[in-house]
């Protein structure tokens, strides 16, 4: 028998199943590849941003914290200042030997930074305790507050009683 090549017509009738093979195989690799990938890209874009999110509370909670140790150690310095006045019923000079008083007439005034580290001058100063004294006999009056900036945060309304003239300690 004598071999043909084949003829236009067979050969398009006859099935191509060796070329497109692989191409058919390899169209799904790549987009579950691509699928993937951006799947990983997402995640990590996910992660990232809880990261940062996470690292602002952190940081928003050691301000914070920061903050009300700073108001707690004030709070105590006011409590004791109020003692004080009572102890010396109604005098300044035991509060005004306090260190890094400031007088002016009869009020007292104690300027700290964030850090509470004493600062001389109510510009440089974060927070501000003040001491003012209304010395009308026979009781003495004080207003001792706090204040962060321009707010107040809290006021103590300290009296003591100085006695009549003429009395005895």
């Amino acid at each position: 028998m004598a071999l043909r090549a084949p003829s236009a017509s067979s050969a398009a009738s006859a099935p191509a199943t060796a070329a497109p093979a692989p191409a058919s195989q390899a169209a799904p690799a790549a987009s579950i590849t691509r699928v993937l990938f951006l799947e990983i890209v997402l995640d990590l874009v996910i992660f990232v941003l809880c990261a940062v999110i996470c690292l602002q509370v952190f940081a928003t909670a050691h301000v914070e914290s920061a903050r009300s140790s700073a108001l707690s150690q004030l709070g105590i310095e006011a409590q004791r200042m109020a003692e004080l006045f009572k102890e010396e019923r109604g005098g300044l000079d035991a509060l005004a030997s306090l260190p890094a008083a400031e007088r002016e007439g009869d009020m007292l005034s104690w300027h700290y930074d964030k850090d509470l580290l004493p600062v001389t001058g109510a510009d440089e100063a974060y927070f501000t305790l003040r001491c003012a004294v209304d010395g009308s006999q026979p009781v003495a009056q004080a207003l001792i507050t706090l204040t962060e900036g321009t707010e107040q945060l809290f006021a103590y309304d300290v009296r003591s009683y100085r006695g009549v003239a003429g009395e005895g300690p």
